[in-house]
């Protein structure tokens, strides 16, 4: 008996620990001065030092708008969530927020760009020969926006979700789904923010892997959640040993 019940706790304790690492993972420290080497920078005037286009302190990255390119995570990514607030600082202009972009790194990557232009921020445009079934638009490989522009005016904060999952994107602008697309052809690599001429501010990035777990039968539920508070009234009932007791009491009042 003891023995089930031990895989029953363990089953548990399991299920918390991947709720704590998904909610725990969301506090990741991008864009402090520490965090400046995780980035690959890419820029169209070599000339230029890098740290003086993409300045980061303090959970800030200030993009200056001199030359072209943009930065990239070392790390890839597959299925996550991204979060992250923008805001124009002297002019409206154009940026976008690049996601599984691939190996060759060059001024216009491969990869799918979640427009920030001024007005069109929610666009997908699938660049240099990645695709997905929505983009039909041979012209210029861009997958409108679903609703009308959203934005905020020049110098307030813009918030925007990138959800990548099962090959699949979806996009909110300000809280309002403005994209979704499917039978993405790339579904992992870099994610990037663009310098497209304008200075620009980016804060709050938050980068949080989607934990998922194949399985047949799910091993929580509510006939889980039943025995174990079984368990905890016989053990208050009995003198059973006061380290299962309290193993029991643990997983209950984990559970939420």
């Amino acid at each position: 008996m003891r023995t089930s019940l031990k895989y029953l706790l363990s089953a548990l304790f399991l299920l918390i620990a991947i709720v704590g690492f998904a909610q725990s993972s969301k506090g990741n420290s991008f864009f402090t001065q520490k965090d400046a080497k995780n980035w690959v920078y890419i820029l169209n005037d070599k000339s230029l030092n890098p740290a003086d286009v993409f300045k980061m302190k303090d959970g800030l990255l200030q993009i200056s708008g001199a030359s072209s390119g943009y930065l990239r995570t070392k790390k890839s990514y597959s299925n996550f969530e991204l979060n992250v607030e923008w805001r124009w600082t002297k002019v409206l202009g154009n940026s976008g927020v690049l996601v599984h972009i691939q190996a060759k790194d060059t001024i216009w990557p491969v990869c799918y760009q979640v427009q920030q232009r001024a007005d069109a921020a929610g666009d997908i445009i699938c660049m240099n020969g990645l695709w997905a079934k929505e983009c039909t638009d041979s012209v210029k490989f861009t997958v409108k926006k679903l609703q009308t522009s959203n934005e905020k005016p020049l110098g307030e904060w813009n918030s925007m979700k990138v959800i990548s999952k099962n090959k699949t994107l979806k996009v909110w602008i300000n809280g309002v789904l403005q994209n979704s697309i499917t039978g993405l052809t790339a579904s992992k690599g870099f994610i990037g923010f663009q310098n497209e001429g304008k200075p620009l501010e980016f804060r709050n990035l938050q980068i949080t892997p989607s934990v998922i777990i194949k399985q047949s039968k799910p091993f929580y539920n509510r006939t889980v959640v039943k025995e174990v508070a079984i368990q905890i009234n016989r053990l208050n009932e009995t003198k059973s040993s006061d380290s299962y007791r309290e193993d029991y009491i643990i997983c209950a009042n984990g559970i939420k």
